[in-house]
């Protein structure tokens, strides 16, 4: 109990100094929280979703499949599975489904539809009501299309464009673009809820008419006879429809969408977590750092304590109460401000234009026992070091003048540091010098590039004293005395100085990675489609930044009938639309073989496109080798609904910056693979016409596809770079996040600085020293400090970005480029880090009462 008296005494004595560490961990905790509170709800929200989508139906059935998307690559069921279904014993009614996603509407003022991060679909009207998922809403106009000139529009979007009932609208689709009148609006499950997509229904005619070119059904629902036996009917569909046919319970369906949601929110889960487990090392650190400066301020009120009769045991127990104290308190705080955090991340996501579903706050014993793992756990974990020296310390040693507990040794610090770094180093060099494979490749380069950041991190003392005197230079020159003793007080203890910087060096180290390789990526990709894109013009939807946003093929036949256009060749995406005799998935691309190399460049090494046609493929050398395919070979592939082929290769390719590893000919997906809608059209323009003609022309002919953006070579690259420009958005939010620690752990040991220097500052202010001097002196040394953690950051981050870059193959990253502007913004913002985060240390510096500094020991 005097124990845990006495810990709560140094707490409270200290309310600064560990609010500020305090601050740091709830951070991270807040930042866990957020994110698993999120996904949690999201993923019951998701959940429920799945539930109610299949909560009326007993059955579905649809084509057998395990390759692509089952709920949009699948092949058509013909309309009469329909009647086969009905005549059987138990099923009471059936209901087909006809969807199709990129059906879009255009608004009154001739403007496409832009979903955001959703997607728009096209519908048909449940043959059934009461087994489909939409229904007419209750506004007292709204009634159900009927026949092929009327359509119907979800009422949220409809509300949101200024979508009128009665009125006349184009919708393009993939038979084209024509003029509907919206007869209503309608929703989905329920009034309220909010699809994750703008859709649009017609009569089921009319829908399989637009959408499938009069084809069937994706999939058919069933409902069974009261007291009807569910595998009985099953077997007897089974039996009826034959093996190519596949019968989905309700629980298989709800169980499917659920995995489907688990994917997507496992992948979003960790992309999220990612960020907080790096603010949580930076915490860590800060922790550490605090604990370790506190322990070497208390040493003689240790070496007192030992000489009173405490043991070695109870000294470590009173740092690790400290620091259980800490930990409980961000804790708590972080749980509380998570549930904020999470909800501040799903408005970051309808801001956005996600439209997700009501979403409950759930927090459950494992989001409790990760924050106590996080809060209790980090700050214990990175007590426990301090602790440890502390207790080692004897009285007669803790109750000299000049006790350390841990005393500086520049030359084991370089020798540790060396060891880390230099194996670090090792690692990254042999990721440089030998071929590996994609995942073992990443991670050694990922564990290399770890170990330098930990070597520098355990060297930078070692270089903090001759770095502050150079970066301290320019302010000892403009300001004689603040700037001097700014630059002396940051250079005179090395390891303070290091430690005090070090969240800044994690934090820009890992960013300055990142933006290295994502610059990089960017520049080779620019040069990719330099050399590899002969077209003069490329069309596709959503300004190019996405092939899967597909559009009639009625756009492509109108521009290649134009006379300004000499040739026009059309190219299909499917991800995960082929799988190889490996068993692995690949996107596969679709396009005129013979006219390919004419619009882009493939990059042959081996065989020849002369006569390639239907049944042939080219396939990427590095798929290939994979394989053990040649020129000349069979391979076998598999498509959507277990339909199989051979092809014959006819040759093998490097460039993939347009298409992907496999491609076919345009004949043999329209064998293959359901929907013919492109992804991307290409044109060359006709001799003697100017660039401004051809695209008055272009433009002019989509005027009825608004949705499809006409863009030169230079305009296409620009758009293929966007998710690269997105993600580097991405990296300097999380930049943001890291200096905000930063400034935390800055100003933490700052104000730990500042009490050690009580006795030192009340002699200058005795001697004359004016306030505005000191808050001068303080603010600079937190700026040199800053600057020196953002240059070995930044340097480190470099090193390793460039040796990764060069180490990761070539139809990846051949390009190696550092972003030297972005890298002194970086340097820039690191400076006005030190100043904010030198703000409350120089205010705590001049209230200090000088009589009472100068008896200060």
């Amino acid at each position: 109990m005097t124990l845990l008296r006495y810990s709560f005494r140094n707490i409270a004595g200290a309310r600064v100094r560990f609010a500020l560490t305090t601050l740091a961990v709830v951070m991270g905790v807040a930042l866990t929280v957020g994110v698993l509170i999120a996904t949690d709800g999201l993923r019951a929200s998701l959940g429920g979703l799945a539930e109610k989508l299949s909560e009326n139906v007993d059955l579905s059935v649809r084509f057998q499949s395990e390759v692509g998307d089952p709920f949009e690559d699948l092949p058509l069921l013909d309309p009469s599975v329909k009647d086969q279904l009905e005549a059987i014993d138990g099923v009471e009614r059936t209901s087909g489904a006809v969807f199709e996603f990129n059906t879009v509407a255009i608004d009154a003022d001739g403007n496409a539809l832009d979903p955001g991060l959703g997607r728009q679909g096209g519908d048909g009207w449940p043959e059934d009501e009461s087994l489909g998922p939409i229904f007419v809403l209750d506004d007292g106009v709204s009634r159900r299309p009927a026949g092929p000139d009327e359509f119907t529009m979800d009422h949220h979007t409809a509300t949101d464009h200024g979508f009128q009932i009665g009125e006349r609208y184009q919708v393009s689709t993939p038979s084209g673009t024509r003029s509907f009148e919206l007869v209503g609006y309608h929703y989905f499950l329920e009034p309220d809820y909010r699809l994750a997509f703008q859709q649009v229904a017609w009569d089921m005619a009319t829908a399989r008419q637009l959408l499938h070119g009069g084809g069937g059904y994706d999939r058919i629902d069933v409902a069974l006879s009261p007291g009807a036996s569910l595998q009985a009917v099953i077997a007897s569909i089974e039996r009826t429809l034959g093996p190519s046919i596949e019968v989905l319970s309700q629980q298989d369906q709800t169980d499917e969408r659920k995995a489907e949601f688990d994917e997507i929110m496992n992948l979003f889960r960790n992309q999220l977590l990612a960020f907080a487990v790096i603010v949580l090392v930076i915490s860590a650190f800060i922790t550490y750092n605090t604990f370790h400066l506190v322990m070497g301020q208390r040493i003689k009120e240790l070496g007192l304590l030992r000489v009173l009769g405490a043991s070695r045991l109870q000294l470590a127990q009173t740092v690790a109460l400290e620091a259980l104290a800490v930990g409980v308190v961000a804790t708590v705080a972080g749980l509380g401000l998570g549930v904020l955090v999470s909800r501040a991340i799903m408005s970051a996501l309808q801001i956005a234009g996600a439209h997700l579903p009501p979403i409950d706050v759930i927090v459950d014993g494992g989001t409790i026992l990760a924050a106590m793992a996080v809060g209790i756990g980090v700050t214990l974990a990175a007590a426990i070091w301090p602790a440890l020296r502390a207790r080692r310390v004897t009285p007669m040693v803790a109750l000299a003048n000049d006790a350390d507990v841990d005393p500086y040794d520049r030359r084991r610090s370089i020798i540790m540091g060396s060891v880390f770094g230099g194996t670090g180093l090792v690692l990254l060099v042999v990721g440089l010098l030998f071929e590996l494979p994609t995942f073992p490749l990443v991670a050694l380069l990922g564990v290399g590039a770890l170990l330098v950041l930990v070597g520098v991190n355990i060297a930078s003392p070692a270089m903090a004293r001759p770095m502050s005197l150079f970066l301290g230079w320019p302010a000892a020159w403009k300001y004689t005395v603040s700037g001097r003793l700014a630059r002396l007080n940051a250079a005179r203890n090395p390891r303070r100085t290091a430690t005090t910087a070090s969240a800044l060096i994690i934090g820009l180290a890992m960013v300055s990675v990142v933006t290295v390789l994502g610059t990089s990526f960017k520049q080779t990709l620019y040069d990719q489609l330099e050399d590899s894109v002969q077209a003069d013009w490329m069309m596709c939807a959503g300004n190019c930044s996405n092939l899967q946003s597909v559009f009639s093929p009625q756009a492509t036949h109108q521009i290649s009938a134009l006379p300004e256009i000499e040739s026009v060749a059309a190219f299909r995406f499917r991800d995960d639309g082929v799988r190889t005799t490996d068993g692995e998935q690949h996107v596969l691309t679709a396009a005129s073989l013979a006219s390919f190399s004419r619009h882009v460049e493939p990059g042959i090494v081996s065989g020849s496109l002369a006569g390639a046609g239907p049944g042939d493929v080219i396939v990427q050398v590095d798929d290939a080798a994979e394989l053990g395919l040649a020129v000349g070979d069979q391979a076998r592939l598999e498509f959507p609904g277990r339909r199989t082929a051979s092809f014959n290769v006819v040759a093998l390719f490097t460039e993939d910056s347009v298409v992907s590893s496999w491609v076919i000919d345009l004949q043999d997906w329209d064998r293959y693979i359901v929907g013919d809608q492109d992804s991307l059209v290409t044109a060359t323009t006709a001799p003697g016409v100017r660039p401004d003609e051809a695209r008055a022309a272009l433009e002019a002919e989509l005027a009825d596809y608004p949705q499809l953006d006409v863009s030169n070579q230079a305009e296409f690259r620009e758009s293929k770079a966007v998710q690269i420009d997105t993600m580097l958005v991405v990296v300097n939010v999380f930049l943001v996040i890291a200096l905000l620690i930063a400034v935390t752990g800055i100003s933490n040991t700052m104000v730990l600085s500042v009490f050690e220097r009580n006795r030192e500052l009340g002699l200058l202010r005795a001697v004359g020293m004016a306030k505005w001097q000191i808050w001068g002196t303080i603010i600079l040394e937190g700026i040199i400090v800053a600057v020196f953690g953002g240059l070995v950051g930044i340097a480190t981050g470099v090193v390793a970005g460039v040796i990764a870059a060069a180490a990761i193959p070539d139809d990846i990253i051949s390009a190696t480029t550092v972003p030297w502007l972005t890298l002194v913004i970086y340097l820039a913002v690191s400076a006005a880090a030190g100043l904010l985060a030198a703000f409350l240390p120089a205010r705590r510096a001049n209230r200090l009462n000088v009589l009472k500094a100068i008896s200060h020991s």
